[in-house]
């Protein structure tokens, strides 16, 4: 058996954790550590300026060590076990919301800069209370340290208030999706800047080629192809790199991940070099992934409209925020290529993921009889399809076909009436004549439905 590169896994856990989550709080937690070495110098220097204050501190409220040590204790083990049963209480929260709008909730969460900034501050004023209460004795009354402490947990108590509303608030199906929504344009954002690096649609017939295989296993997270095609030009500028796999996509060991193009002599390099510059991990990263924002708003709809839920308010509402992206999409136009792109060939699957989630989107609203999920995306698709190119409008028109094939399991409501002829008409105004042609007799048919006794089996013959 082939020996499988796994790579350091606890390092692959310790990034992981810190990019979804553990930064900010730790950085938190580092200030006050600062604080406390701040309070306990100005406690023990004795600060001309501030004597005045620092006396009137003490004669009204830390009279003596044994009272600020008191005070202290009680923040500690106060502030302790509230944040222990607010945790608790706001994971039970979202792990109810997740039974209704998938796991994708708990990753929300988690990237959530409120979420960890409050994290943080809870977790930082016990270990600053600790600290500054480890510092008392006989002679020493750290009075600053007290009265900061005092204070920040003034400012904490607030902040469980706003701690328990932000949740509740972050739990609702809008915020949820939105939240995925603007992770998706920074994404994308991203994936633009990758994309200048490469090339597509190019066609390598009589060139030399070989193949790089997975060595490892895994979703490709991240592609650095700005370094690679800097590699590429600097060492073998006759030779091309052309993937065959996009961001998101899971590759198993011993997968073609790219494949060499004119690379004699030197195609063992060239393989360490492309290997080097791909990340793989056992999840998808919405950071880098646009694909995988997409992904997430179509399980959250699916599991929503199908007959688990039922609920076709969430589905329409990510229906909305996909069209909301289509409109990005069709919106970014011709991307600015650096003058080292010819070196990587690499084809975006942004689109066609998303293409993807609408054809199944239209699936399980057939199979809910959700009429009003099936409504939004023929209303998305006919309202984009001017703004899309010719390619894009055929794989469109696709869709709309697949819609046709599903339609029958729908009563013929009137938005729908009115959707189907909207429907034919704009696909008659830009050519596509055969195809509206097909969804003006597919209405008729579901149209002679009416007033007649049907099952969803029967409703079309």
């Amino acid at each position: 058996m082939p020996k499988i590169k796994t790579g350091d896994s606890v390092f692959v856990i310790v990034r992981r954790a810190f990019s979804e989550f553990l930064l900010l709080p730790s950085i938190v937690i580092i200030l006050f550590l600062a604080l406390a070495g701040l309070t306990s110098f100005l406690d023990q220097e004795r600060i001309t300026t501030l004597k005045p204050v620092r006396q009137f501190l003490q004669q009204h409220i830390f009279a003596d060590p044994e009272a600020t040590s008191n005070l202290l204790g009680a923040i500690v083990s106060g502030t302790i076990s509230v944040t222990t049963l607010t945790t608790t209480l706001l994971l039970v929260i979202v792990q109810q919301s997740a039974g209704s709008m998938t796991a994708q909730v708990f990753d929300q969460f988690l990237r959530r800069k409120t979420n960890q900034f409050y994290l943080g501050f809870f977790v930082g004023l016990a270990l600053y209370s600790m600290i500054i209460l480890a510092t008392v004795n006989k002679p020493f009354n750290p009075v600053w340290g007290g009265t900061t402490a005092f204070c920040l947990t003034a400012l904490a108590l607030y902040f469980l208030v706003l701690l328990m509303y932000t949740t509740i608030n972050q739990m609702r199906p809008a915020e949820i999706v939105n939240a995925i929504y603007y992770r998706i344009v920074a994404a994308r954002e991203r994936q633009l800047k990758t994309f200048s690096f490469t090339t597509s649609d190019v066609e390598f017939i009589n060139e030399s080629k070989s193949v790089i295989l997975c060595e490892k296993g895994g979703y490709v997270t991240d592609i650095d192809t700005k370094l690679l095609a800097e590699f590429m030009k600097s060492n073998f500028p006759l030779s091309k790199v052309a993937f065959t796999i996009c961001l998101g996509d899971y590759v198993a060991y011993g997968e073609e991940l790219a494949q060499i193009i004119n690379g004699e002599n030197h195609e063992n390099q060239i393989k360490k070099a492309v290997l080097n510059h791909i990340r793989f991990d056992i999840q998808r990263d919405l950071d880098n992934d646009a694909g995988y924002g997409i992904s997430q708003i179509e399980t959250i709809a699916w599991t929503s409209i199908s007959t688990a839920h039922s609920n076709p308010a969430p589905g329409v509402l990510c229906v909305n925020l996909m069209h909301n992206i289509l409109g990005v999409l069709a919106d970014e136009g011709s991307l600015h290529k650096d003058q080292d792109c010819n070196f990587i060939v690499y084809t975006d699957n942004v689109f066609e993921e998303l293409m993807s989630g609408f054809e199944n989107l239209l699936v399980v609203s057939s199979e809910s009889m959700q009429h009003q999920v099936f409504i939004s995306v023929l209303h998305t698709l006919i309202n984009m399809l001017r703004k899309l190119s010719p390619e894009l409008q055929n794989r469109s028109e696709a869709v709309i076909l697949l819609a046709l094939s599903v339609m029958g399991d729908h009563a013929y409501t009137k938005s729908l009436q009115e959707i189907l002829l909207k429907v034919s008409k704009e696909l008659s105004l830009i050519g596509l004549t055969e195809t509206a042609v097909k969804v003006e007799n597919a209405r008729k048919q579901l149209e002679s439905s009416l007033g007649v006794l049907n099952s969803r089996s029967t409703r079309v013959r």
